[in-house]
């Protein structure tokens, strides 16, 4: 069985949904910023999957690479939200 375009949307709504599920449920503020790089998780998986469907004559890599850049601002996100969240509990 070859996945499809639909399928892999699939996946990546439903890893979206888990990051705003679990940003929206925790009440911490570290926790619910942990959650923010699962969203960009899925849409890294949108683009990949747009990227590898829409190949038609020869590689078209920008979905990969819109990828990786969300990765790496997903970590720097969760590098500046965890550090303002361990500033507030200092206090």
């Amino acid at each position: 069985m070859t996945p499809t375009l639909v399928a892999v949307f699939f996946v990546a709504g439903g890893v979206v949904a888990a990051g705003a599920f679990g940003a929206a449920w925790r009440r911490d503020a570290s926790a619910a910023v942990a959650s923010i790089p699962v969203m960009f998780a899925g849409v890294g998986v949108a683009f990949a999957g747009v990227a590898r469907f829409a190949a038609a004559g020869g590689q078209h890599l920008l979905g990969q690479e819109l990828a990786v850049l969300l990765a790496i601002a997903a970590l720097a996100l969760l590098g500046l939200g965890l550090g303002i969240a361990g500033r507030e509990s200092a206090r």
